[in-house]
């Protein structure tokens, strides 16, 4: 059990962390919606974690230009940084994003509406389609 004290710390470093951020990407208008997720959402950030960072670009970036803005936001919050790129992610990753992350930057409600109906329409059409195909190897029509 931890004690009071250690949770109120990591939520500082946390928010202190989402603050950073929400400056670095304050001014950047390539990117439409960026979010945190994973351990660091969920309040599990540790003192060797990495910092998982979704971010939705205007346009597909190159490998480059992700890589740069990587390494200049693992430079400004001080730690290593996963960066998940949107806009070819696969729908389980994003539903993963929309209900577990935090959003810090958004360009505006439309655009996040957009994306949030977007991501859960492709979600569901996959939980379909594999429901479907979970059947049939069921009836055994597919052999793996």
């Amino acid at each position: 059990m931890q004690c009071k004290g250690v949770l109120n710390l990591k939520n500082l470093m946390i928010e202190n962390i989402a603050e950073r951020l929400k400056e670095y990407f304050k001014d950047k208008e390539e990117i439409l919606l960026a979010f945190i997720f994973g351990s660091a959402a969920g309040g599990r950030l540790t003192k060797g974690s990495d910092v998982d960072i979704a971010v939705l670009f205007s346009d597909m970036p190159n490998f480059q230009d992700v890589l740069k803005m990587t390494t200049a936001v693992s430079e400004v919050i001080g730690r290593e940084v996963d960066m998940i790129i949107l806009n070819n992610s696969s729908p389980v990753i994003r539903m993963q994003v929309l209900k577990n992350g935090k959003l810090i930057k958004s360009k505006d409600d439309v655009i996040y509406n957009n994306f949030y109906v977007r991501a859960v329409k492709e979600y569901d059409d996959l939980k379909h389609v594999r429901k479907e195909a979970e059947e049939k190897i069921l009836r055994g029509r597919i052999y793996a």
